[in-house]
């Protein structure tokens, strides 16, 4: 029983340490992306309001 909790906390340090950087990674692309979708939806309802 011991062996499997041993195994257990094993696996979590490998999911924090290896795929929590990945995920970060990640999610900063993605705010990344959504920064520039949004400032280009300014940018394209700015010049619609000046048309206007």
């Amino acid at each position: 029983m011991q062996f499997l909790s041993i195994l257990f906390l094993i696996a979590i340090g490998v999911f924090i340490i290896y795929y929590l950087p990945l995920i970060s990674k990640d999610l900063h692309k993605i705010t990344k992306q959504n920064e520039e979708i949004k400032n280009l939806l300014k940018k394209v309802l700015d010049s619609d309001n000046k048309k206007i």
